[in-house]
């Protein structure tokens, strides 16, 4: 307890802005397009053995991926000024509406548009209704953010919240790779709980079910609100950081030499279907790789740190953006010009790193814009 108190202070005192996160999710963000590259270019056998692709679809797309994405906004959410319930529902319809709209420029369009140039249905048609109606990460947030929203209109504390998404995981560790043995049911449920379609059809599969990933954004509010209350951030990263990163990336080596769990399993979902330890060894991961980032913050030149907040903030349009350029240029383009869409891993790294920059460049520019709307008229 002693030592606690020297760590955590009674009341907020690292409130404002704290760049360590901005930094963390601005190196998230960079690779999003590097990820979703090897991911949809790669053969997908290729996925499931240790190598580069496997390194950039299970590990950083997969462990010390979305699940920091996650923690983020739940953290996000204990140092905004608009977390009244009202304001956290609305939020969490707009970024259904805005899963929504990608889905059409995403999937829809492109789709359209290579069935006219290909004939080909059994890849631009077949999959599009489960890819459209499917429970991507937006999708998710969505549930998850309109969900916290009810949690906290019943005036439930940060412990409390956690509490229920605990219950909530191990509730979907029991019920997961459900099989409703209909593919409408199936994608409807694969929104809730993990969903595996026995026969086989690859696409009737749930990313972010609910039960499963609610525990990190549940997590992400929790540590932000005893993060406001950290009053030695380096005693905090050298203590807790160091025995996180230590005890996760044992556990993960073991599941992978193992080959069993979320890294290694069976099934086309493994590690979005994870279990209830294994949804804590992603939270102590994404603790221990905190500490690295801490204290390159430290030293990164002040000119630079504008440009690295300003990309924090445009996260959720970075990801829009850089969904619709990897579709449009992998899916569509290199596959209609090509008939594969399959490249190597140095060529995958590259055109994911230079869609990353285009990205992030438009995202800027679509900020400012609306920036420059709203001012007008304020006029």
């Amino acid at each position: 307890m002693k030592f606690l108190k020297s760590i955590f202070s009674e009341e907020p005192c690292n409130t404002g802005r704290q760049f360590e996160f901005d930094w963390f999710k601005f190196i998230l963000i960079y690779r999003l397009a590097v990820v979703h590259v090897f991911v949809e270019a790669t053969p997908p056998a290729n996925l499931d053995v240790l190598g580069i692709p496997y390194y950039f679809d299970s590990i950083v797309g997969g462990v010390i991926g979305p699940t920091r994405f996650m923690i983020m906004m739940g953290l996000g959410l204990a140092y905004t000024r608009h977390g009244t319930p009202r304001e956290v529902f609305h939020r969490g319809v707009k970024l259904g509406i805005i899963g929504l709209v990608l889905n059409v420029f995403r999937f829809l369009i492109p789709s359209l548009i290579g069935y006219a140039v290909t004939g080909d249905s059994v890849r631009y048609l077949s999959s599009l209704p489960y890819l459209f109606f499917g429970n991507d990460i937006l999708q998710f947030v969505s549930l998850a953010i309109m969900f916290m929203a009810l949690l906290l209109h019943l005036k439930l504390n940060p412990p409390k919240i956690f509490a229920v998404s605990i219950v909530m995981s191990i509730i979907g560790t029991v019920f997961s790779s459900v099989d409703l043995h209909n593919n409408v049911l199936n994608v409807m449920l694969g929104h809730i709980t993990g969903v595996e379609n026995a026969a086989g059809n690859p696409y009737i599969v749930s990313d972010f079910p609910i039960l499963t990933w609610f525990i990190f954004y549940a997590f992400g509010y929790i540590f932000g609100y005893y993060y406001r209350r950290l009053k030695d951030k380096k005693k905090f990263y050298l203590t807790f950081s160091t025995v996180c990163l230590v005890v996760s990336t044992i556990f993960c080596i073991w599941e992978i030499k193992a080959g069993i769990g979320m890294m290694m399993g069976p099934g086309a979902n493994v590690f979005y279907h994870m279990n209830t330890v294994e949804a804590f060894i992603c939270i102590m991961a994404c603790l221990g790789t905190m500490m690295p980032f801490y204290y390159v913050s430290k030293i990164i030149p002040q000119k630079f740190r504008k440009a690295i907040e300003s990309v924090s903030r445009n996260v959720n349009i970075v990801y829009c953006i850089h969904w619709v350029l990897v579709w449009w240029t992998v899916d569509l383009v290199l596959y209609c010009v090509r008939g594969t869409s399959y490249l190597g891993p140095v060529t995958c790294y590259l055109l994911g790193l230079a869609l990353s920059i285009i990205s992030i460049l438009l995202a800027e520019l679509w900020s400012r814009f609306k920036k420059n709307y709203k001012r007008k008229r304020e006029l």
